[in-house]
This record gives C-alpha cells, structure tokens and sequence, in this order.
C-alpha cells in the first residue's frame, strides 16, 4: 500500500495516509499532497515539516486540536465553518465558545467513563442489575443475610460479584 503525506490547510492536520484515501479531512477542508516522499517525510523533524508548510504558505484557520473538540461534540463540519468565522470576527467569544465544547466534550468522556465502569450482567450486558442477599446467617439465622448475589432485571440471570 503506498502512502503519501498530505496537510489540510483548514486545520493543520498533517500525516501519512494511503493515496486511495479520500482527500477530505474530518474538519470539511481538502488536504493537499505535500511534495515529498514518504522516505523523505518520516526522516523530516517537526520544526522541518513546519518550514516546508510555511514555504507552502498554508495558515491553519482553526488548530487540529480546536476543530478536533468541536467535532468530538457536534459531528459538524459546519460548525467549525461556523466557528472559524467567528474566530476571525470575535476572538473573545470564539474563546468562550471553544471552552464550552472542551466543557461538554469532557462531560462526555466522564459519561463514558461511568457506563465503562457500570455492572452489567454476563448474559444479556444489561445495566438494570439488582444486588440482594441470598443464604442463611449463622448469626442472625435469616435468609437472605450472609452473601450478595447479582440479579438481572432484564433477562432474571443471577451471580455473585
């Protein structure tokens, strides 16, 4: 599979792909084919890869990491069109509109986190679990009072944690 760098000059994403791949990146922009090989561009360091993007006088309208957040929440090019206007328009509110997406983006990897972390049961992966106690006690001598069991509301499977 043969592999070629390219940038997109909307939002600085910068790489190699396959030269089947589309040429659109996740931003909306068109990334353009850098012209080397692709020998040539993992020998490059950062810092040369930069010059070679200044010579080619691209200027990133939105960072790969702003237009990366905004798509993360919204899944709209669209609105990193519409952000990126308003970055050139109003650079303050452009701000606080990037931090309500870093806000709400980080809402969701904590969400994400929580239904990672959730008991689900081995049978059907259902969240809907309830814990009971199921035995006799010595102690006590009740029923239900010395070990946990796991019960599915969903599908009615029972184990211990």
């Amino acid at each position: 599979m043969a592999l070629e760098a390219r940038i997109c000059p909307k939002c600085g994403s910068k790489g190699l792909v396959p030269m089947e791949a589309e040429k659109k990146c996740f931003c909306g922009g068109t990334k353009i084919v850098f012209n080397v090989t692709k020998d040539e561009y993992v020998k490059m360091s950062d810092y040369e890869r930069n010059q070679m993007i200044e010579e080619m006088n691209i200027q990133p309208l939105i960072s790969k990491e702003d237009a990366l957040t905004i798509y993360n929440v919204t899944h709209s090019t669209e609105i990193i069109d519409a952000m990126i206007e308003l970055k050139q328009k109003d650079i303050i509110e452009y701000g606080l509109k990037l931090s309500q997406f870093k806000n709400q983006l980080e809402q969701k990897k904590q969400v994400n986190q929580q239904e990672k972390n959730q008991v689900r049961c081995p049978r059907c992966g259902s969240p809907n679990i309830t814990a009971g106690q199921r035995g006799y006690s010595l102690l006590t001598g009740f029923v239900g009072s010395s070990s946990t069991v796991n019960r599915c509301a969903n599908c009615g499977h029972k184990w211990k944690p």
